[in-house]
């Protein structure tokens, strides 16, 4: 008998694409009704670009910066999400060195998402608004998606799931 099908995007094999403001680039990963998953190159600081209507979730992959949100900043920690509205101004203050980001974009009138970093061992089965796992043990981060259940054995290595909620499983 055969479990779910599966599918596995290797970052490293996805062909980076300008920003919308064209100072910088990303790779998107996988885009769901109301929501997509990218990959952003971080490689000096600057201004990110706007998705009015939308809230977005933020996760440092390697190291941390300063992001100055709306004019307050804010400590980006790496593997630590940042949430804020797609329409505030967002500039990346400072970098060390360059880096990369997940970045989560959810529609507000659809959907609303999380990127939950864990550590898990063992065969595990999540639940279904878990749309997708990222493995972060690895030089490229890779995403694994499919048919719910998603069930993966995992030796212990950080993730990222990829929540995602409708506004139908918020209702009690």
């Amino acid at each position: 008998m055969s479990g779910p099908a599966h599918v596995l995007i290797d970052s490293g094999d996805v062909a980076p694409v300008p920003w919308r403001n064209g100072l910088g680039r990303t790779r998107e990963l996988l885009v769901g009704p109301g929501w997509r998953l990218s990959l952003a190159d971080l490689t000096a600081p600057g201004p990110f670009s706007s998705f009015p209507g939308n809230d977005r979730v933020h996760l440092p992959l390697e190291d941390g910066y300063t992001l100055v949100v709306d004019g307050h900043p804010i400590q980006a920690r790496a593997l630590q999400s940042v949430g804020f509205p797609g329409e505030a101004p967002v500039v990346l203050q400072d970098l060390a060195r360059p880096t990369s980001a997940l970045n989560l974009i959810t529609e507000r009138a659809t959907c609303t998402g999380a990127l939950v970093v864990a550590r898990h061992e063992g065969t595990l089965t999540w639940p279904a608004y878990v749309r997708a796992v990222v493995l972060l043990d690895r030089p490229a981060p890779l995403v694994v998606a499919g048919d719910e259940p998603l069930t993966l054995h995992l030796t212990g290595g950080p993730v990222a799931e990829v929540h995602i909620f409708e506004p139908k499983e918020h209702q009690s």
